[in-house]
């Protein structure tokens, strides 16, 4: 008699890395060549000023800029010009020669001299993947696999392992280089840990802080950097340098992704990629149903909940202020309240501006902790309450 083979419980899939899912979910990565100006024309200038003489360079670096304007490639590309042993040049401008070991090194997310601190969520989230190889040194692995969401803030205890690592000796390059990014999303006890690196860094060592938020920042340590705005591109620029980039029957679209992202060319391409023009598409649909009373507020914000909430409140206000204009008369061409088909007068105008404060209020703590669910549900019945019968 044959024996019946024994049944086996399916094994739990085991969550994967950081950079797994940053490969995934990424519209672009590390441009796979140092010439960040050429690939973001927008930063030339920038790239001109903070490369010209790398040796000069304070030894603390704060970059910043717009969302979405190629501030991570930047930083990431100075990262590696610091580590180049033979940095070439083109015009007034140093770029990294691609061949030398540490270059290498660099890309293939393995150098010994280069750190990485940044959080759970951009790691995952990210555009570079690259940024997920080398931030996972960095991360606690176990504590990550016992939340739900991915961890929002850089802890006091990577900035302390920074400190300790920074401490010794360079292993194949001249200079130790450490990026933080996005350095606003330091805790406190983390800043303040950061300001004892500012203040006696170790021989031939750069800290290079990445921010679009630096406000956020404690002043003692903006006042330890040397800034670097990196300019964002015009809307001209940005949307010919995506319509280049996007699929041929989707460039017409570029104008409508730029405004979504809110003129990040960047943010645009990963937006377009993630399929966010489909699911706006479904987000006005709920909405519409919910203005004509085919559905409750309750029943639309489950849905809305599912979602990203930094991402869902940055769109909500984006409607809001398309809202508010239609409201008034000023009228809106294409945009989301147009879609809606927002007549003048159809909503109570000081509950709108009621509503757009507190969209303002929870874009301000996005990234904290809080319950979304009931965020999104005050949101979405405040929007319902606005609108006259």
């Amino acid at each position: 008699m044959k024996k019946t083979p024994r049944k086996t419980s399916a094994k739990k899939a085991p969550r994967k890395t950081s950079a797994e899912t940053a490969g995934e979910n990424v519209a672009g990565n590390y441009p796979g060549h140092a010439d960040i100006p050429g690939e973001f024309p927008w930063t030339r200038d920038a790239w001109t000023r903070a490369t010209a003489d790398p040796n000069s360079l304070h030894h603390g670096l704060l970059i910043t800029g717009a969302p979405g304007a190629a501030k991570r490639e930047f930083a990431f590309s100075l990262c590696q010009l610091l580590l180049c042993e033979n940095p070439g040049e083109k015009t007034a401008a140093k770029i990294p020669c691609n061949q030398c070991r540490n270059c290498k090194l660099f890309r293939a997310g393995t150098h010994p001299d280069f750190h990485m601190l940044t959080t759970e969520l951009e790691a995952r989230e990210g555009r570079i993947a690259l940024a997920a190889q080398y931030c996972e040194r960095y991360q606690d692995a176990a504590a990550r696999e016992r939340r739900a969401k991915p961890g929002k803030v850089i802890a006091v205890d990577q900035v302390r392992l920074l400190i300790e690592r920074f401490s010794m000796h360079a292993h194949t390059s001249a200079r130790k280089v450490a990026l933080l990014m996005p350095a606003d999303r330091l805790n406190i006890n983390a800043a303040n840990a950061l300001l004892k690196l500012l203040e006696e860094p170790p021989a031939n060592s750069f800290l290079i802080l990445l921010s679009a938020l630096p406000g956020k920042l404690p002043a003692t340590v903006r006042s330890r950097c040397m800034h670097i705005p990196a300019a964002a591109p015009q809307p001209a620029a940005a949307a010919e340098w995506l319509r280049a980039r996007l699929p041929k029957n989707d460039a017409e679209l570029a104008p409508m992704l730029l405004e979504a992202a809110g003129g990040g060319p960047l943010d645009a391409l990963k937006l377009h990629a993630g399929g966010f023009l489909e699911l706006q598409a479904q987000f006005l649909r709920d909405i519409s149903a919910m203005m004509r009373g085919a559905a409750s507020a309750l029943d639309v914000a489950a849905k809305f909940a599912k979602h990203d909430f930094p991402h869902f409140v940055d769109w909500l206000q984006r409607v809001c202020c398309g809202v508010i204009r239609c409201n008034a008369g000023a009228g809106e061409t294409g945009g989301p309240a147009a879609q809606l088909g927002v007549r003048r007068g159809q909503f109570a105008p000081e509950a709108l501006f009621n509503l757009y404060d507190r969209i303002g209020y929870y874009r301000g703590i996005a990234r904290e902790p809080l319950n979304e669910q009931l965020a999104v549900e005050e949101l979405t019945l405040a929007l319902r309450r606005a609108l006259r019968s």
